[in-house]
């Protein structure tokens, strides 16, 4: 009888490549793709940041997420990073994406036109903090926070990256 260990069998499938185990915990959140400059924000980073709060009560698989939020702006730390647009294109702005991942690789997607405030002006914070008290969010400091949301999905927590597209 011949027994195949998985992890072989995922290792030869790639080509004979080890897969790399993900961190176990997250210092920095990289704000990157469409962006002019893009930037790595650590803990500290988001706290300097101009601080807005949002408070929520949204259903999740395991209860209810509930609570006072606070971080920065996402459309602000866009701006600061300077998303990419194209001035000859008509609202270019609308024709674009932001992907936030968490450090177990769960991710939401958001049009760029809803957390604009000329079009959808939808808040959407990077929360480091809950009722008063950083977040305890397993592996990392960092949770994105949709206020309008009725359930949790885009609740990404534990944020390792910003992607605009």
């Amino acid at each position: 009888m011949i027994r195949i260990c998985l992890t072989a069998v995922i290792c030869l499938a790639l080509g004979g490549q080890a897969l790399a185990a993900p961190p176990a915990h997250s210092d920095s959140i990289k704000i990157e793709g469409g962006v002019d400059h893009p930037r790595m924000l650590t803990a500290a980073d988001l706290q300097k940041e101009p601080q807005t709060s949002v408070k929520i009560s949204q259903h999740t698989g395991h209860g209810t997420l509930s609570g006072d939020f606070a971080g920065a702006s996402l459309w602000a730390l866009l701006q600061e990073a300077g998303v990419t647009l194209d001035s000859g294109k008509k609202n270019d702005l609308i024709h674009h994406t932001v992907t936030v991942t968490g450090i177990d690789g769960y991710s939401a997607v958001l049009s760029l036109a809803e957390i604009a405030p000329e079009f959808g002006a939808d808040q959407a914070v990077i929360a480091w903090q809950q009722d008063g008290k950083p977040l305890a969010d397993a592996g990392g400091f960092a949770r994105l926070i949709v206020s309008g949301d009725k359930a949790a999905g885009r609740a990404v927590s534990a944020i390792v990256t910003i992607e605009v597209k």
